[in-house]
């Protein structure tokens, strides 16, 4: 009998080859190239997905208005640090650094980052401006969405491949792709700066 997890493996396991196969073809290296972020009404048991991530890949703590926020970031930390698993904690400088965390993903509305030192940054893209105001805090990764239609903000325009390749083409620093990206079609979004991709949904057995 297959066991709970096995599920979870498998769907992780597809995207790390597809985000390799980006990557792959990048010209530009990013710290990771396979990340998922948690959402607690799309993805209710993160650990679960965390224990099928493959090292070297991350999990961006996001959750903002989650009851024990602190609590999901440890408990997450403490699944993924044996795994070489990287955390990164959405908005959240002070709690990266109180729990170990690797680095901190800034969301859109998120302030100009202070004390980084140490850590990984990456920011949320949207556009060009977005792009631009990523490479101006000194980012070290971006995640450019929404690359197709997504579940997570259903009524926002998706960029589409022609795009979402058009605007990374103008980053200075590698870009993920975020949003509907799975194992068939992320191949539509290759790109020299493309290094990767990023999920919610994609990483759920099916």
């Amino acid at each position: 009998m297959a066991s709970p997890t096995e599920g979870f493996r498998t769907r992780a396991a597809k995207l790390a080859a597809a985000a390799a196969a980006l990557k792959s073809n990048a010209r530009i290296k990013a710290p990771f190239s396979l990340a998922f972020f948690t959402d607690r009404i799309r993805a209710p048991h993160p650990e679960l997905v965390v224990r099928a991530l493959p090292a070297g890949a991350a999990v961006i703590i996001r959750d903002y208005d989650a009851p024990d926020r602190a609590g999901l970031a440890r408990r997450l930390e403490a699944i993924a640090r044996p795994r070489g698993v990287l955390v990164l904690v959405g908005g959240d400088i002070a709690l990266a650094r109180t729990i170990g965390a690797d680095g901190v993903h800034l969301p859109s509305w998120a302030a100009t980052p202070r004390e980084r030192n140490g850590l990984i940054v990456s920011c949320a893209c949207h556009d060009g401006a977005d792009l631009a105001r990523a490479a101006n805090w000194g980012a070290n990764i971006a995640f450019l969405s929404p690359a197709f239609p997504t579940r997570s903000h259903p009524d926002t325009a998706q960029l589409g491949a022609d795009r979402f390749k058009s605007l990374a083409a103008k980053a200075t620093m590698p870009v993920l792709a975020l949003g509907g990206v799975d194992e068939n079609n992320a191949a539509r979004l290759a790109a020299p700066t493309v290094a990767g991709l990023a999920a919610i949904g994609a990483f759920l057995p099916r």
